[in-house]
């Protein structure tokens, strides 16, 4: 089984938009887009909700029966925003994917909505499903963890409880990082398959980690870079303090607050950054695939 560079798969999203610029484009505008349809929805569906309770969250008398009764009536719009997820990130990975695998196949910014995105949205419910298991799993060991912490009181319950953590997160980072070549996998073999992405990683989670590592920490450091220049566009523009405020804390009371100047200047560069932001973070996983497993990828050439 071949090895990988895990400074080249963590520079793969780059290399990307740098030899298909158009590809970006499309990005940049299907994020512009989004941006502007789901603000819209979370307006139109919750704006005035939510601003109630971000008010009430600052105030020191806050109810937490109101508080409540306040999240409950979120639900529809967070329903919407779930089956929204739902069709948007398996067409997002498997477009990720496919400009790893298939290169030359980049019109409409390899964004396609076929067999490839159902098996990514299989693979994603097979995910949710499985994460949830952890999830409870690891707050039963937690919750015992605390109750043994509880009776042997003291230093000993602190530390219990931080070892209890500290597991709990290592657990995560380990099952994700073995688990996290599922999606090329799915996409390079044509069917569902979560777990041979574990038999792939076996002996090799500390590069894949740091690949993974480096490629979020790049993601960082462009994301912050990039919205501060937002910030000194937006203030440079005409948007001045207010602008800033309004970044900070977005008036979804009505739809006109939310299409204020500052606002669209502000959604039209984050869209641009986005474009960047994604092939970082999420092509490194199909590069590792690529090194790991060539042959199956050599279906695609």
């Amino acid at each position: 089984m071949a090895d990988f560079s895990a400074t080249d798969a963590a520079f793969t999203g780059f290399r990307i938009v740098r030899e298909r610029p158009m590809a970006a484009a499309v990005w940049a505008g299907l994020q512009l887009v989004i941006s502007l349809v789901l603000g819209a929805f979370i307006v139109a569906t919750a704006g005035p909700q939510l601003m109630a309770l971000q008010a009430a969250a600052f105030s020191p008398a806050a109810n937490p029966t109101a508080a409540f009764a306040m999240v409950r009536q979120l639900l529809p719009m967070y329903a919407g925003l779930l089956v929204f997820a739902l069709i948007f990130y398996p067409i997002l990975y498997a477009a990720m994917a496919r400009a790893v695998f298939r290169p030359a196949e980049d019109r409409f910014g390899y964004l396609r909505l076929g067999v490839d995105e159902l098996r990514q949205l299989g693979l994603m419910l097979l995910i949710i499903v499985l994460g949830f298991i952890f999830y409870v799993f690891s707050v039963l060991i937690l919750a015992v963890a605390i109750v043994v912490g509880h009776f042997a009181g003291g230093l000993a319950s602190a530390l219990i409880a931080a070892i209890a953590i500290v597991a709990f997160l290592v657990g995560w980072i380990f099952i994700g990082t073995r688990l996290s070549l599922a999606s090329p996998l799915t996409f390079a073999t044509r069917r569902v398959d979560l777990f041979g992405s574990w038999a792939l990683t076996k002996g090799k989670f500390l590069p894949i980690f740091g690949a993974y590592l480096l490629a979020v920490t790049l993601a960082v450091v462009v994301y912050l870079l990039g919205y501060a220049v937002i910030l000194g566009i937006v203030a440079a523009t005409g948007g001045g303090a207010g602008g800033l405020a309004a970044m900070a804390h977005p008036d979804l009371a009505s739809m006109s607050a939310f299409l204020s100047p500052p606002r669209l200047i502000q959604t039209i560069l984050s869209a641009m950054l986005m474009a960047l932001i994604w092939p970082v973070i999420l092509t490194p996983a199909a590069f590792i695939y690529r090194s790991l497993a060539p042959t199956a990828a050599e279906t695609f050439d």
